[in-house]
């Protein structure tokens, strides 16, 4: 026997778990290096952090189109929306912030030359190899950084959890 909900869907809806979608992208120049980016503004009670190009998602926009309009609207790079995915990270509610599901994608490696002109929201951006990025990135970073590089060696996709994997 099927089992029908009482109230209308607007009223169910409204009780459903509320979160926030972002996406990046992780972007390599042709010797390996990596692209950051630095907040010119620190997200109210975290330091200003470097951080792959991404961000929230518009209403209705789906991940990947949110990763390639940020990476385009943050350091100029055009990318398709068809890019692989590296992960899914499942981030649990903390300082307020709701739930935030982040998609990451591989963006490939840019052609050589590739420039990059910042939005007003970075003040800085730099290309250096992975593990040279280790003592720029928060604590909270490392984990998922380190998860975002393993999966695109073994060209797949991971599930995380705050930024780790298998927890």
């Amino acid at each position: 026997m099927m089992t029908t909900l009482a109230m209308p869907p607007d009223e169910f809806a409204a009780t459903l778990p509320k979160h926030v979608v972002s996406a990046a992208v992780l972007l390599a120049d042709p010797d390996g290096r990596i692209l950051l980016l630095h907040q010119a503004q620190p997200y109210p009670g975290h330091p200003a952090w470097w951080q792959l190009p991404g961000g929230l998602a518009d209403t209705g926009e789906c991940p990947n189109q949110t990763a390639a309009r940020e990476t385009r609207e943050e350091t100029g790079i055009q990318l398709p929306t068809a890019l692989p995915l590296l992960a899914v990270d499942y981030r649990a509610p903390v300082d307020g912030w709701p739930s935030v599901i982040d998609f990451c994608f591989d963006g490939g490696t840019a052609e050589p030359g590739t420039g990059v002109v910042l939005s007003a929201e970075h003040d800085d951006y730099a290309w250096r190899p992975p593990e040279q990025w280790h003592p720029y990135l928060q604590p909270a970073q490392r984990p998922w950084f380190a998860a975002l590089l393993r999966a695109r060696a073994a060209g797949t996709a991971l599930c995380l959890n705050d930024g780790r994997q298998g927890e």
